[in-house]
């Protein structure tokens, strides 16, 4: 009972962070993954675009930099970005353990959600593609109100299977610092050595909290693509 008492009275630490800390714990981490992966998101639309395209001068550029950021350990990056931009001030605020790790996360981001949004372009039937061209459709409107609209809606499980897997990557963050969900679980044990037996219980706590905000986004992101199902209908062609 001593351990579960000693759980249940570090939640508040665990879920939002510490007093005059805040936001932190799970709270910290869901606020990193989620603008990591709108970030990522956003420039992976452009970088996607770039890998799909016919030019070598668009093409390789984007392809590298998929193949570097994805051939390096996430910790490394992490710890590559933190040398790099913490001496340095970026949009007026100095750097900061959270500021590197929203970097950080957000080139991990647009790398891996790059590859599914080039896939998808290239799975466009030639035969729209084909039809909007003869419709007088330009090459930009044709990616943006036909090849776009179709590679996100056929690779979305894709890239929502990747968005949890970003959220569950936050934990890595633990490596410089940031003061999320694995972080205060050892700021709450601190160097006590009467906490070393609570170590289990709180960390399958921590788990249990990753396991659960995971599965919620999960199921979210499932509700969310069954309504866009329902609610699809065929890409107007007019509008190009």
């Amino acid at each position: 009972m001593d351990d579960l008492t000693f759980v249940w009275q570090s939640l508040p630490e665990l879920l939002v962070g510490f007093p005059g800390h805040r936001p932190g714990g799970i709270l910290l981490s869901l606020v990193l993954a989620v603008s990591s992966a709108a970030t990522g998101m956003v420039l992976a639309v452009v970088l996607g675009s770039m890998s799909a395209s016919t030019s070598r001068v668009l093409r390789v550029p984007a392809t590298t930099y998929v193949w570097i950021i994805r051939g390096v350990p996430l910790i490394l990056l992490l710890l590559l970005v933190h040398n790099v931009s913490s001496p340095t001030t970026l949009l007026g605020t100095q750097g900061s353990p959270t500021r590197s790790a929203l970097i950080a996360l957000s080139l991990y981001s647009t790398a891996y959600f790059a590859d599914p949004i080039r896939a998808g372009l290239r799975s466009v039937p030639p035969q729209l593609i084909e039809d909007a061209a003869l419709l007088g459709s330009r090459r930009s409107h044709t990616l943006i109100h036909v090849r776009l609209p179709f590679a996100l809606r056929s690779m979305f499980p894709g890239l929502t299977t990747q968005a949890v897997t970003i959220f569950k990557d936050t934990s890595v963050v633990v490596i410089i610092g940031v003061a999320d969900l694995t972080t205060n679980a050892q700021l709450v044990l601190g160097a006590d050595v009467a906490n070393s037996e609570r170590w289990i219980p709180l960390y399958l706590a921590v788990g249990s909290l990753y396991f659960v905000t995971a599965l919620a986004l999960t199921k979210a992101a499932s509700v969310w693509e069954l309504r866009l199902t329902r609610s699809r209908s065929p890409i107007d062609l007019r509008t190009v």
